[in-house]
């Protein structure tokens, strides 16, 4: 507020201004002053003159913005003060200098916001690579609990047909397993569409530790949508991908559905970063 009030007080003498130059040692003299270069100037010359007052008073402020916030009138004088003696030709050139600065200042904001952009940007491909070669290494390790054989079958009950997973694993992997997931799905050979595409776990009696094998059954009760597997398609094949196994101590060892380490929010900040960057490339390039 009180930058808008000495602003409008610069603005309400450039309106005015005459002589040959600015006579600061009393608020009359100045005024006066003003008054009588503006008057001797031409129109093209008068608008150069009115937006070089305001870009140096801007200037001013900008570079005293602490005491303009504690002693608006100080500012005002030391306004004055550099503006003393000076013809409209000095006060002209002088602000040249002062326009030529702020862009110096400007081009180097952006260079160093450019620079940090950059470097954030680098370092979020870092880890971006990171994430991605991690996970790569989980597949690879989960490719090591070996589904040797699976497959999908109704069982007959006294009261129904119960669907039943048969699956023989075999751990090649340097970690005992107590528990293991599975991404399944249900096809038959010709269709596009699977019958069913679904996840499940199985905890391990016992554990299964490495070089062993073992086969284990589910029972409906664990299974879900299973149930609404056709009963009537004897062509159907199971295929299975270990997507996590837990150790001894019930931890995941691997998981490949993790996704903890970088999140969906990391991805957008990523996009976000590059467009910032394409917009100031184009900037500098100007």
């Amino acid at each position: 507020m009180k930058k808008l009030i000495l602003m409008i007080f610069m603005m309400s003498l450039i309106t005015g201004f005459a002589g040959n130059k600015i006579d600061s040692s009393t608020d009359e003299k100045f005024e006066s002053s003003i008054n009588s270069i503006k008057n001797s100037l031409s129109d093209e010359k008068k608008k150069e003159f009115e937006a070089t007052i305001l870009s140096f008073t801007s200037s001013v402020i900008d570079n005293n913005s602490f005491e303009m916030a504690v002693n608006p009138d100080g500012v005002q004088r030391k306004i004055k003060d550099k503006l003393h003696g000076k013809t409209a030709d000095e006060v002209i050139a002088q602000g040249d200098l002062i326009i030529a600065e702020q862009k110096k200042r400007e081009q180097e904001r952006k260079r160093i916001e450019r620079k940090q952009t950059l470097a954030e940007i680098e370092k979020i491909k870092t880890e971006i690579t990171e994430f991605e070669k991690k996970q790569s290494e989980v597949k690879k390790e989960l490719k090591k609990f070996i589904v040797v054989r699976s497959r999908f079958y109704f069982q007959e009950e006294i009261f129904s047909d119960d669907p039943i997973i048969e699956v023989t694993v075999k751990n090649e992997t340097k970690h005992a397993v107590s528990k293991a997931y599975f991404h399944g799905i249900i096809a038959s050979p010709g269709r596009s569409i699977p019958w069913l595409k679904d996840t499940f776990s199985c905890k391990i009696s016992g554990g299964l530790q490495p070089g062993e094998r073992v086969t284990f059954k589910l029972s409906p009760n664990m299974l879900g949508d299973w149930d609404n597997v056709p009963k009537d398609k004897e062509d159907m094949i199971l295929t299975l991908t270990t997507t996590r196994i837990d150790g001894a101590d019930e931890k995941s060892i691997y998981d490949s559905d993790s996704d903890s380490e970088f999140s969906e929010w990391d991805n957008e900040r990523f996009e976000d970063l590059k467009e910032k960057l394409a917009e100031l490339q184009k900037v500098t390039q100007n």
